[in-house]
């Protein structure tokens, strides 16, 4: 019994050191990427646009939103929506397909085949 007390005793602070001292690393810049081998498939006019929709899609993430205003902050994300769905539209018309998965769904993807197989 006292074994376990000491056990118990010498684990819990380990673990609360352990998960206080995680390294924090700043968030990594986002940026806007543009696939070029797609982009050289569609027609110059097309290919000027996706360029100038990938330079303002950039500035907007370089935008300081913590000195905007709640309406500012607001058409701004409209704005990108906006962009995003006619660079989503733009890249299916290229032929380009993205599929998304979530950490938590590789996770579970992975434990299933573990287990399946």
């Amino acid at each position: 019994m006292n074994t376990k007390k000491l056990i118990r005793a010498a684990i819990l602070p380990i673990a609360l050191v352990a998960s206080l001292t995680v390294p924090t690393q700043a968030a990594p810049a986002k940026e806007v990427v543009v696939n070029q081998e797609r982009l050289s498939a569609l027609p110059p006019a097309e290919q000027q646009h996706v360029l100038d929709l990938q330079m303002r899609m950039e500035k907007l993430l370089a935008t300081d939103r913590s000195t905007l205003t709640r309406d500012q902050r607001q058409e701004l994300r409209t704005e990108w929506r906006a962009m995003k769905s006619e660079m989503d539209q733009i890249n299916k018309r290229s032929g380009g397909t993205v599929v998304y998965i979530s950490t938590a769904g590789l996770i579970i993807i992975i434990l299933l085949l573990i287990i399946l197989l």
